[in-house]
C-alpha cells in the first residue's frame, strides 16, 4: 500500500480510483476500523464518478502506533491534509469533499471549520457531538459490542475475522481528544459554513442521534439524513447502498451542479 510520511511513521492509505472522476472524497475512519472495511463504499462512489481516498489513522490498520491511539486531532488532520494534497495533485481542479466517521467525523468537522475554502462540502456519520457518559469515568478502556455497530452480517463477520479490526483498546487518548472537541463544539459548530451532510442511524447506541438533530436545526449549513434501524456504523449497515446513494446525491447537489 502507498503511505504518507509523518513524524510518527508511515500512514498507509487506499485510493479507490473512478474511471472518469467528477469529485474527490477524503475520508477518515473511526475507532477500531481501517480503510479496508470501506471497499463497498469506495466501489459505490466510483460507479458514480467519485474518487475515494482514505488513510489508516495512527493506531489502526497498517499504520503505526498503540492500538486505538489516534494521537491528537491535529495528527489526524495532518493526515487528511496530506491525503488532500495527493488527491489535488492527481486530480487538479476537482471539488474536494471532506468526510469522516465517528472520531473521524469530529476531526472532519474541525477541518471544515478551519478550512472552509478548501472543501466544497462535508459528510459526517455517527458523529459524537456531545459527551458520551461511558467515556467520562476513570476507566479509559474502550470495549464495544459489535452489535452496537451494525446489524449487517457481512460487516460483523469482517470485524470478527479481520486481524486489523478491533472493538477494544485503551481509550485514554481518544477520551482526551473527544473532551477537547466537546468543550468547543457548542461555541464553534454554529460557525459551520460548508454544506455538510450528517448521516446517522436512528438506533445508534454510541453517539445518540438527538444532539445531531438539534445542531441540524440550529445550523443552516448542516442537514441530517436519518436511517431507521441503523446503528453506529451506518456506512456499513444493511442499508449501506441507500446510505451511499444519499451521499452521492448530496455530492451531486453541492459539488457537481
Amino acid at each position: 500500500m502507498p503511505f504518507i510520511d509523518h513524524p510518527k511513521g508511515r500512514a498507509y492509505y487506499r485510493h479507490w480510483d473512478a474511471a472518469a472522476p467528477r469529485a474527490v472524497v477524503i475520508f477518515l475512519h473511526g475507532f477500531g476500523e481501517h480503510t479496508g472495511l470501506y471497499h463497498r463504499y469506495g466501489f459505490a462512489l466510483n460507479a458514480a464518478g467519485i474518487d475515494l481516498w482514505a488513510v489508516d489513522q495512527f493506531g489502526h490498520g497498517l499504520s503505526p502506533g498503540e492500538r486505538g491511539d489516534f494521537g491528537s486531532i491535529e495528527d489526524s488532520s495532518a493526515l487528511a491534509d496530506a491525503l488532500s494534497g495527493l488527491a489535488e495533485n492527481r486530480r487538479p481542479g476537482l471539488p474536494l469533499i471532506a468526510q469522516g466517521h465517528s472520531f473521524g467525523s469530529v476531526v472532519t468537522l474541525f477541518r471544515l471549520l478551519n478550512q472552509p475554502d478548501r472543501y466544497r462540502a462535508g459528510v459526517v456519520s455517527g458523529a459524537p457531538l456531545v459527551p458520551i457518559p461511558e467515556m467520562l469515568d476513570s476507566d479509559t478502556s474502550v470495549e464495544l459490542d459489535p452489535a452496537w455497530l451494525s446489524s449487517d452480517p457481512f460487516y460483523l463477520d469482517a470485524l470478527e475475522n479481520d486481524p486489523l479490526a478491533f472493538v477494544d483498546a485503551d481509550g485514554a487518548t481518544l477520551t482526551r481528544e473527544l473532551d477537547w472537541a466537546w468543550d468547543r463544539f457548542g461555541s464553534e459548530l454554529p460557525k459551520l459554513a460548508v454544506p455538510t451532510l450528517a448521516l446517522h442511524g436512528v438506533n445508534d447506541p454510541i453517539a445518540p442521534i438527538e444532539p445531531v438533530r438539534a445542531y441540524a436545526e440550529q445550523i443552516e449549513a448542516l442537514r441530517i439524513a436519518e436511517f431507521v434501524g441503523a446503528r453506529h456504523d451506518v456506512l456499513n449497515e444493511t442499508m449501506h447502498a441507500e446510505v451511499a446513494a444519499t451521499v452521492i446525491d448530496f455530492i451531486g447537489e453541492q459539488a457537481l451542479e
